[in-house]
């Protein structure tokens, strides 16, 4: 018999959808348009009532950058919007169950 070391090829970084730019696909696009969009809609009401047309255009800019920011998901495949759906879920999933201490010589 032949004595070959077989080796096994496990591959890493695949992406299973095409991204527009690492961590940033069609999903993360969007949802960092909704968040634009909402925040949109806050900073023109803002303008309606400042009238200070540099402030709401830097928040704009502030708004998209940060949307784009928390869409992209990092190294464990999750972004900061994904962390908060999870932990919304988990703390809906919680039971309270409080501790009830009897009296244990009352039933003897």
């Amino acid at each position: 018999m032949e004595d070959t070391k077989k080796t096994l090829y496990i591959p890493v970084g695949i992406k299973t959808r095409p991204e527009y730019f690492d961590g940033f696909g069609k999903i993360e696009l969007r949802q960092s348009t909704l968040i634009c969009l909402l925040g949109g809609g806050v900073d023109l009401l803002a303008f309606l009532f400042t009238q200070n047309i540099s402030i709401c255009v830097l928040a704009m800019l502030v708004i998209i950058a940060g949307s784009v920011m928390m869409c992209i998901k990092d190294q464990t495949n999750l972004s900061a919007v994904d962390q908060v759906k999870n932990m919304i879920h988990f703390a809906k999933s919680q039971k309270n169950h409080p501790y009830v201490s009897l009296d244990e010589w009352k039933f003897r």
